[in-house]
């Protein structure tokens, strides 16, 4: 009975140790693909923020009423989710480099 739990713990250990790995990887690209993403989508934010304090002060009340800053927020946000997610299969895995096209 020992040699079979023996043998059942290393099946197990020769298992976790590949998917642990795997693991690790799924999320060290995950995270630097969620920090270029959402560096990139940032700068443009900003960008189009500054491009916005050259408004006159009138359209800027206008603006501020329609709340277009927090719609601004909104899009640029689901932008950062939608390219981290493009990346990634439904089990959370990489599915290839599609960045670059």
């Amino acid at each position: 009975m020992p040699a079979l739990i023996a043998l059942f713990l290393k099946a197990v250990g020769f298992s976790l140790v590949p998917l642990g790995w795997s693991l690790l990887r799924g999320l060290g690209f995950t995270a630097i693909a969620y920090v270029g993403v959402s560096q990139l989508m940032n700068q443009a934010k900003d960008f189009v923020f500054n491009r916005l304090s050259m408004v006159p002060g009138e359209w800027l009340q206008i603006m501020g009423l329609l709340q277009i800053d927090v719609y601004i927020n909104i899009v640029f946000s689901a932008y950062i989710a939608r390219a981290v997610l493009w990346g990634m299969n439904s089990a959370g895995g990489k599915t290839g480099f599609r960045w670059g096209k």
